[in-house]
């Protein structure tokens, strides 16, 4: 596979609120967030249900404006959704009518670039992930994982040079959920892209990323910023480190300071 070197995105929100018109009152869903992904990195946004963590990745995705302050991307003010910007969302979209292999391709159907080199790359992430024995199944052939997997090299086909991911592992299984982890940060390592990862699960958050945006809850701040200095891509063993260990511990305490996480002589809530 040709591989194609591409400057990485950088990301900026400075000040940024966004609200809702309600049927009774107004919604404030995010409140003066200001933060920044370099070029390259792997940054998460961390925080419980509701807190505008999918709220800031569609501004970021120019699917909506923001109320007040400004997002940009490598400087300029984002109006529309980015020529070199890939998205995963929580669910697959894929066509059940289309085989896996073509599932991929869509991407460059729809921009006018299918061509035999694009074939070659779109057949190569799929054996990066183990699915190249199923690149003329359908959809419902698959298992949840692997219909996962096909929208991750679908986003990834076009080779984005900025990709934001919407809690895509969120209805899998715990053992899926870790293998395509480990995969993902393979693939992201490999490819350079710069990467804005939703969740709402802490060891997740700190196995995948550079830094972690902890958010509050609604209207959502940024309550902290982690760094997780660790090397990619991260292995499964990595998960038994103690600086692994740690970092998952200092997560976890900024959502209890935050009572966004309580003891068990309170009701949970989780993040």
């Amino acid at each position: 596979m040709t591989e194609v070197q591409r400057t990485p995105i950088a990301v900026t929100c400075e000040h940024v609120s966004k609200r809702y018109a309600g049927r009774a009152t107004e919604v404030v869903a995010l409140s003066d967030v200001t933060m920044n992904v370099r070029p390259g990195e792997f940054v998460s946004l961390l925080g419980p249900s509701g807190c505008g963590k999918t709220t800031l990745l569609r501004l970021i995705a120019g699917l909506e404006q923001a109320s007040e302050g400004s997002v940009r991307i490598d400087g300029e003010g984002v109006v529309e959704a980015h020529p070199e910007l890939g998205v995963v969302f929580q669910s697959d979209l894929l066509m059940p009518w289309r085989t896996v292999l073509d599932n991929v391709l869509l991407q460059v159907e729809v921009r006018g670039q299918k061509n035999p080199e694009s074939i070659r790359r779109a057949e190569a992430l799929l054996e990066q992930v183990g699915l190249q024995d199923f690149a003329h199944s359908y959809p419902h052939e698959l298992s949840g994982g692997m219909k996962q997997r096909v929208g991750i090299c679908r986003a990834l086909l076009h080779q984005p040079r900025l990709l934001l991911m919407d809690e895509p592992f969120a209805a899998l299984d715990a053992m899926t959920r870790d293998q395509i982890s480990v995969e993902l940060s393979e693939l992201a390592a490999k490819a350079g892209t710069t990467i804005v990862f939703v969740t709402h699960s802490i060891p997740e958050a700190v196995f995948l990323s550079d830094r972690i945006y902890v958010m509050s809850a609604r209207p959502g701040r940024i309550a902290a910023e982690v760094a997780i200095d660790e090397q990619q891509p991260r292995q499964l063993h990595h998960r038994q480190h103690p600086a692994f260990v740690s970092k998952v511990a200092e997560v976890t305490a900024l959502f209890e300071s935050l009572g966004v996480l309580r003891d068990n002589t309170q009701q949970p809530v989780e993040a």
